[in-house]
């Protein structure tokens, strides 16, 4: 999941992890969340199985990145919102709508920054 750096900084005074310990940064200069190695869940989902569908909880809930907020709506190749196909929940979701698109086209914006 894409972080911003503002939300990073949040989640570093949220959690009291070194941000090295929750993100990367990739080679396109963005921030990414890591996986807990042994769930393969991010590492904010209390969980302790790696089960695809195992249930945890987000320990960073009330603070989390807009990524997580507004999933599982994505961005297709042409910039339209739709619902991701990984997700085994989708049928719980509304269509996507235009306002999703223009969102997730602002984090895409702040992203970069």
């Amino acid at each position: 999941m894409p972080i911003t750096k503002t939300e990073a900084r949040r989640l570093i005074r949220r959690s009291g992890l070194a941000e090295d310990k929750f993100c990367y940064i990739g080679d396109d200069g963005i921030r990414r969340l890591l996986n807990n190695e042994e769930t393969k869940a991010c590492v904010f989902l209390a969980t302790n199985s790696s089960d695809k569908f195992a249930p945890g909880i987000c320990t960073v809930y009330d603070g989390r990145p807009y990524g997580c907020q507004s999933y599982p709506y994505v961005l297709d190749e042409s910039d339209k919102a739709v619902l991701d196909d990984l997700c085994p929940h989708t049928a719980e979701f509304d269509a996507a709508e235009e306002e999703h698109a223009i969102k997730l086209l602002e984090l895409e914006e702040k992203l970069k920054q």
